[in-house]
């Protein structure tokens, strides 16, 4: 019997050949003897591998890849087949065994039942075949080979950032590692650790990664999902190897497939710590056999309606008396009137201790954010007296301005130091009081429950001490002057560029495989079938002209194509827009995705400057072009973003003058800034006036 070939995309060719999907489609209609499809679709074509390598270097355009980017491409060969998790398990597997040389499959299970219990041995070799295909094959030996020369945790690392975002991976936490690191910071050192609903293992790494190799924590996790328990089992053995654990330790991690509810097979095990967040999709949570149970101490047994508070008991009931939990919670379960009871408990009980409002690019899952819920179970030490934290993630994610570092690192500071003074009494002082508040448990004893942190933290226009207040005009002074030393001041060119400079449009650029062109796709497929969607951050129009982080949402839905994400280096363009803008992408917009009405403009940088792009597109030329050429859609503009030109010029010209683009754009957006502290000043000044706490001039 033939062996199937091993296949690859468009996309995937592109990428062998380090060029545009264009530039693919080009060489298809230009060259009869480019391979043939031999599966997908007329509009996905997947086509032989191993002809089209032989093509490539036939023509003098096959790239030497090195062993990282040969492993990435076998996985999205697997991907492209909606095969992603196998692809991450199988190449986990070789990292984990690291072989000699390429194993059968028998020898392959061999050498994972020498290093792993047999119950988890079961786990990992679940649907193992008695032979190889090409294309397992090619993976398990580009596995084998960049085992030799690369850190086997930091690529299987990269391998789960391939899978977090491809398709069929519905439900799955994608959150960042500091994020994760964050809550083990707010639950404390802890000798046991439970994620009841653990997905691929994103919230227990750091129960591994912050612990010696003497005596790591007993590690316990379930997923209804196989393939996730399977990945996440992967990526916390490898982490144990890489830190000197012995096979011994793998008693000490205990990892299974099932849910909490109602087959709760921790039923009788306390821990130090629980993290993680509700499982995903969960609606019959077992409300008609669970409710007259006996786990349900605080408020009684919840609504059927509140599924996440029922899982918030059933984590409170795997704790010893004294341990703590760092919860991700969706923001309604802070305010739903269904759950005020349990809520109002939590509350009373001296249980809830912290809630800490994420922002929306920091939890991949809702476009809202995300609440950090931070519990503890009584003990015989009573009630604490110090009440309840509240700390609203948007100020806390837009003090990156001030604090070097990336911003979730700056999150797991900020949020670790308010935490520690929360803990030993001191309440938010000076300008902590603009994003955190200790709040007493009676306060939030009314009819409402409420505990979402905007109620509860007055925010910039209402929190300044007189100290900040009288501070603020030497701030914003010292701002204006950095303003003034840093305003460009340009020279006259001493040769003016000749008129006749070559054009081209962005459509034409992405025909010759330039650039790349990205966008929200035109319709959602399967939107006749409701509930099955996650919502995602996504950037809108308005955040590209600010510049500021993502505030929309769009649904992602397995097997459908969802809205690519933004990487660095992008030039975001809004197609509905007053004002013809381009901008690159910040930091805080990488990752998320592109909204409705908003283009990425991908350039190749060997070719296309991205700040000299972004510039040449907003050029007046373009803006009266745009003008001209849109097209109105329910009376709004809109930009067709193919017709922009752009000049012809040489790669170093296009960096020179792109870094004094740059440069223009950082002091644009320090204006931006200058004239947002300029208006709190003035909120600040009149609240204080009102107040009495400012005299005016003859008082």
């Amino acid at each position: 019997m033939a062996e199937e070939p091993t296949t690859v995309t468009a996309s995937g060719i592109a990428r062998i050949a380090g060029v545009g999907r264009p530039a693919v489609s080009n060489w298809r209609r230009r060259h009869r003897d480019f391979p043939q499809p031999v599966a997908g679709t007329s509009a996905s074509p997947a086509f032989d591998l191993r002809e089209v390598e032989q093509w490539l270097d036939r023509q003098g355009k096959l790239r030497a890849l090195a062993p990282l980017d040969r492993l990435t491409r076998c996985a999205e060969t697997f991907g492209a087949a909606g095969r992603p998790a196998e692809a991450l398990s199988l190449a986990g597997l070789a990292l984990l065994t690291a072989p000699a040389e390429a194993p059968t499959p028998d020898r392959l299970g061999d050498a994972v039942r020498a290093i792993v219990s047999p119950r988890h041995a079961g786990l990992l070799l679940t649907g193992l075949p008695h032979a190889w295909s090409a294309a397992q094959r090619e993976l398990l030996e580009a596995a084998r080979l960049v085992a030799r020369v690369e850190d086997r945790v930091r690529v299987l690392e990269h391998l789960h950032s391939w899978y977090a975002t491809a398709r069929g991976t519905a439900g799955l936490s994608d959150v960042p590692t500091a994020l994760a690191a964050l809550m083990l910071d707010l639950t404390g050192p802890a000798d046991s650790v439970l994620d009841s609903a653990c997905g691929t293992g994103t919230f227990l790494r750091p129960a591994i990664e912050g612990t010696p190799p003497g005596r790591p924590p007993r590690i316990l996790g379930r997923d209804r999902r196989p393939e996730y328990v399977r990945i996440a089992l992967l990526r916390l053995l490898l982490l144990r190897t890489r830190a000197g654990a012995g096979p011994e330790a793998d008693g000490r991690l205990r990892l299974g497939v099932g849910g909490p509810f109602p087959e709760d097979a921790f039923a009788d095990e306390t821990v130090d710590a629980v993290v993680g967040g509700p499982p995903h999709g969960l609606r019959d949570w077992g409300h008609g056999r669970l409710a007259l149970g006996s786990r349900w101490p605080y408020g009684g047994p919840p609504p059927r309606s509140e599924p996440e508070l029922a899982w918030v008991q059933q984590v409170l009931w795997h704790l010893r008396p004294g341990g703590r939990a760092a919860l991700l919670m969706p923001p309604a379960a802070a305010g739903r009137s269904t759950g005020r009871r349990i809520r109002s408990e939590l509350v009373r009980r001296g249980v809830l201790r912290a809630v800490v409002g994420l922002p929306p690019t920091t939890a991949v899952g809702n476009s809202n954010g995300a609440h950090l819920w931070v519990l503890r179970r009584p003990d015989a030490s009573g009630v604490p007296d110090t009440g309840v934290l509240f700390v609203t993630g948007e100020a806390v994610r837009g003090d990156r301005h001030a604090s070097p570092g990336d911003p979730f690192d700056v999150l797991r500071r900020r949020v670790g130091d308010l935490w520690t003074g929360h803990r030993t009494g001191r309440a938010a002082s000076g300008p902590e009081r603009v994003i955190a508040r200790r709040v007493p448990r009676t306060e939030l004893l009314d009819e409402d429950a409420d505990l979402t942190p905007r109620r509860h933290v007055p925010g910039q226009d209402g929190a300044y001490t007189l100290d900040v207040v009288l501070r603020m005009p030497a701030a914003l002074e010292a701002r204006l002057a950095s303003l003034r030393v840093a305003l460009p001041r340009p020279d006259r060119a001493p040769r003016p560029d000749p008129e006749a400079v070559s054009t081209a449009t962005l459509g034409e650029l992405s025909r010759t495989g330039a650039l790349t062109l990205h966008r929200h796709p035109a319709r959602a497929a399967g939107r006749d079938s409701p509930g099955t969607d996650r919502l995602e951050p996504a950037l809108t129009g308005q955040d590209v002209a600010t510049g500021r982080p993502a505030s929309g949402s769009v649904p992602v839905r397995p097997g459908t194509e969802p809205a690519a994400r933004v990487q660095a280096h992008d030039i975001l363009v809004p197609s509905l827009a007053g004002d013809l803008v381009a901008k690159v992408a910040t930091d805080e917009q990488i990752g998320a995705r592109l909204g409705p009405g908003v283009h990425a403009v991908r350039v190749d940088r060997d070719l296309l400057d991205p700040w000299f792009v972004a510039g040449a597109v907003t050029h007046p030329d373009n803006a009266a072009r745009a003008a001209r050429t849109s097209v109105t859609a329910s009376g709004a503009p809109r930009i067709d973003v193919k017709r922009l030109r752009l000049p012809l010029l040489p790669v170093d010209v296009q960096r020179r003058r792109g870094s004094v683009l740059r440069g223009l754009d950082r002091w644009g957006a320090e204006l931006t800034r200058t004239a947002e502290a300029g208006q709190a000043l003035a909120r600040a000044f009149t609240a204080a006036l009102i107040d009495g706490k400012l005299a005016a001039p003859d008082d």
